[in-house]
């Protein structure tokens, strides 16, 4: 599945606290997200995938890296920073906040957490967003503090979940609501504890605070799911694309803008404060969008080559679009893929050629998500 080219590890790209963990339990291949190193693989994609289906699965994703905002501006920043309404936030809930740019389209796409009245966490995709954010606070002069806290994300994911970390954590997990979470010590080690996490399944997300203690935390948890088909994995593509979750840099980028790819309910136009993209945006929604993101179910035999670039979508002849990720589902038996279409041809049931490099691939347009969630 993957090419024979190798990764050198390095000073140069920083570990996640649990990377010794991740390599003693079997990665085998790496990429560099957020400027560290990320296990993307360890028995394979597929095999991976049905081992989380299967139990409980670790998932080592400190490269999530957060920027903190605090001081008496804390609130007003992190709204202007995003389009959604965060004043519905409250104390101990978290809430999918994307950064834009002045055109409305993305920057970055975090969850936001709402530590205190005046402590806000940005828990980061792929990118430079901690630069923006401190560009923005120091250019429009906000008072407060930016940086990056010694936080790293670690989730526990798969239909065992909720029994590992009531097992470890206490029965209180079992009424932690849908995008809440609470601050915890266990056994010295202090953590934010989430109920959510990178796929539709049944998952948590530990916000480590304290980077020495990484692979303590994997071992307790690992010691305690040995009953319950424990694994190690990693965030999934086949689960990824199931759920109808998107990838920043991979599904979409700074070309996009939320009313394309489905995420326009999250803008709140009517609200009285100013955000970074809003007059953007209020054009878009009078005018309409131009693109739109859209299934794809692909026909033929599964195809277990994962496209390393976006490929064209054509009708009749003539590019309509691209199609930006690609995966065969064990679950739907069906081959499917994301892809941006001009708007005029966006449409479900539509007859489309994706062109691959080395055949067109007959496809039909879909809504998304083709699985909700488990949970």
């Amino acid at each position: 599945m993957y090419k024979t080219s190798k990764v050198v590890f390095s000073p140069r790209v920083r570990k996640s606290p649990y990377f010794n963990s991740t390599v003693k339990y079997g990665a085998k291949a790496f990429s560099v997200y957020n400027h560290m190193y990320m296990p993307i693989s360890y028995e394979g994609t597929v095999e991976d995938y049905k081992n989380l289906l299967d139990g409980v699965q670790l998932w080592d994703v400190g490269v999530e890296r957060q920027v903190q905002i605090t001081g008496p501006d804390a609130e007003s920043l992190s709204q202007f920073l995003t389009p959604r309404n965060i004043k519905k936030c409250e104390i101990g809930q978290a809430m999918y906040a994307p950064f834009l740019d002045f055109k409305g389209g993305f920057i970055n796409d975090p969850v936001m957490l709402k530590i205190d009245e005046d402590c806000y966490w940005f828990s980061l995709a792929d990118g430079d967003a901690l630069l923006w954010v401190q560009g923005i606070a120091a250019g429009y002069k906000f008072d407060v503090d930016v940086h990056e806290p010694d936080v790293s994300p670690l989730q526990v994911q798969g239909p065992n979940s909720l029994k590992l970390m009531a097992k470890v954590f206490g029965d209180w997990v079992n009424n932690l609501g849908f995008y809440k979470f609470k601050e915890v010590v266990h056994e010295g080690i202090p953590m934010v504890i989430a109920r959510m996490g990178y796929s539709r399944e049944l998952c948590y997300e530990l916000f480590l605070k304290d980077h020495s203690k990484g692979n303590e935390l994997w071992e307790i948890l690992w010691k305690a799911g040995e009953d319950l088909n424990i694994s190690a994995g990693s965030p999934n593509v086949i689960l990824r694309l199931e759920g109808g979750i998107l990838s920043y840099l991979a599904d979409i980028d700074r070309n996009n803008n939320p009313y394309e790819v489905g995420l326009g309910w999250m803008v709140d136009l009517e609200q009285e404060e100013d955000f970074i993209g809003k007059e953007a945006l209020r054009g878009i929604n009078q005018n309409g969008a131009t693109k739109k993101l859209m299934g794809a179910e692909i026909e033929g035999d599964p195809i277990t080559v994962f496209n390393e670039e976006s490929w064209p979508v054509l009708i009749d002849g003539k590019t309509v679009g691209s199609m930006n990720a690609l995966v065969y589902s064990p679950r739907l038996d069906k081959n499917i893929s994301y892809t941006i279409l001009d708007i005029e041809h966006a449409q479900t049931g539509k007859e489309i050629i994706i062109s691959s490099p080395d055949k067109d691939l007959k496809a039909i347009t879909v809504d998304t998500p083709w699985l909700i969630r488990a949970n």
